[in-house]
């Protein structure tokens, strides 16, 4: 079957590593999209950090924002899919976050909140340029279910409770890792593929038709869904050995390879 949708991460995939969308990606994702390619951005970021690059791409899709917990067009005042964290464990997760000295954000009503600024809200912002508000004790705060958590700490860190708290709450959360200093929660069932396959059903699309690209952890699942999966040369061997294909890396345009590869050959 030819390929009519195309999902793709961001970070580390879409984007260089100065945040850039290379010129041959621009110029494939174009040329795909004159075919009637659906192009899609499937990210763990917020929809307020990830349009910019919809719209500079020219984009019309809806995006999967926060790994698939919502999944929103740019310019919708309302969310087509939207699955936040149970209040109950989400408060959970804060608790726990605060008795270890772990920074946490979390995602409510497409905005960020802290509990104060410090070198984590300087570091994830300077990749996402997020807005990060302080409010002090989240667990005053959050009188509402969100859409994600986040832990932003050292790698080490953030492997010792990736693990810990993956099975603690198995069966319950969904608890991975999108970059080494951070460990996500969202609610049970939410990934990229998971998302990715309602988006695709949206649109009246087998798994087949759908190609997805990606470097982490969390985009395994839209990998395995898709009918093509693609990793780019960056990726860990872990996330590539799950991929039907590797391509470039993310300096090298790898997105715009797989497109000419796959979908416009």
């Amino acid at each position: 079957m030819a390929i009519k949708l195309v999902a793709m991460d961001i970070d580390d995939t879409l984007i260089t590593d100065e945040l850039t969308i290379p010129q041959k990606v621009r110029e494939a994702i174009a040329a795909a999209r004159a075919q009637g390619v659906k192009v899609v951005l499937a990210t763990g970021r917020m929809l307020s950090s990830s349009v910019a690059f919809a719209r500079e791409l020219g984009l019309s899709e809806p995006l999967i924002c926060y790994n698939g917990a919502l999944i929103q067009g740019a310019d919708d005042e309302r969310p087509l899919v939207h699955h936040p964290v149970p209040l109950d464990l989400a408060r959970e997760i804060v608790v726990v976050g605060k008795r270890e000295g772990l920074h946490i954000n979390a995602y409510i009503d497409e905005k960020m909140y802290v509990e104060e600024l410090n070198k984590y809200t300087e570091f994830y912002s300077s990749f996402t340029k997020a807005v990060a508000h302080p409010v002090g004790d989240l667990l005053a705060f959050m009188d509402k279910p969100p859409t994600k958590l986040l832990y932003v700490c050292e790698a080490e860190i953030a492997e010792k409770w990736w693990l810990t708290l993956r099975e603690r709450y198995r069966g319950k959360l969904e608890v991975f890792r999108s970059k080494p200093q951070y460990v996500e929660f969202t609610a049970l069932g939410v990934s990229k593929g998971a998302a990715l396959r309602e988006l695709a059903e949206l649109y009246g699309l087998e798994p087949e038709e759908v190609m997805a690209i990606g470097d982490s952890f969390n985009d395994i699942p839209m990998l395995e869904y898709a009918g093509i999966g693609v990793a780019v040369a960056n990726a860990p061997e872990a996330v590539r050995s799950r991929a039907d294909y590797v391509t470039l890396s993310n300096e090298e345009g790898g997105v715009a390879e797989a497109i000419y590869r796959f979908v416009l050959s």
